[in-house]
């Protein structure tokens, strides 16, 4: 019965959320009306995303501000999360427990994508492989 319960107590946190690389459900929080400036999320490395308003599916990613927009890249544009904001681009971004519910568009723009690479090399110190362009996506959030 104690394996149970401490299985139990390992898995809860992924019925809310995404644990560490491993996805999860439903984001939990308080819902706020989108911000007209991100750029309070520059000390904050992770945020959560959750996609697929029917059948919740929430991870882990990285996020930057740049100009107007909030910014998020799938490394693996195959990648579950990224299939499913294709497939209906209803998004919810927790950032330090608050929720906001957006809408994420994929970017194609050469300036925006640069704009994009300026601000994660600022944040994280980071510079994508110019070749992994092809394997990722870039999405902008925005208000619904």
């Amino acid at each position: 019965m104690s394996r149970a319960i401490a299985l139990l107590a390992l898995l809860a946190p992924l019925a809310c959320g995404p644990l560490v690389m491993i996805p999860g459900g439903a984001l939990s929080g308080e819902v706020a009306p989108p911000p007209g400036d991100w750029t309070f999320t520059d000390d904050i490395d992770t945020v959560q995303l959750e996609t697929n308003p029917e059948d919740p599916y929430s991870v882990n990613v990285w996020g930057v501000a740049a100009g107007d927009g909030f910014y998020i890249a799938a490394g693996d544009k195959d990648s579950q999360w990224a299939r499913n904001v294709r497939a209906n681009p209803f998004v919810r971004l927790r950032v330090d427990g608050v929720l906001y519910e957006l809408a994420a568009k994929e970017v194609m723009d050469d300036a925006q994508r640069e704009l994009f690479l300026v601000a994660v090399k600022k944040k994280y110190d980071f510079e994508p492989d110019p070749e992994q362009r092809e394997s990722s996506s870039l999405f902008e959030l925005a208000p619904r």
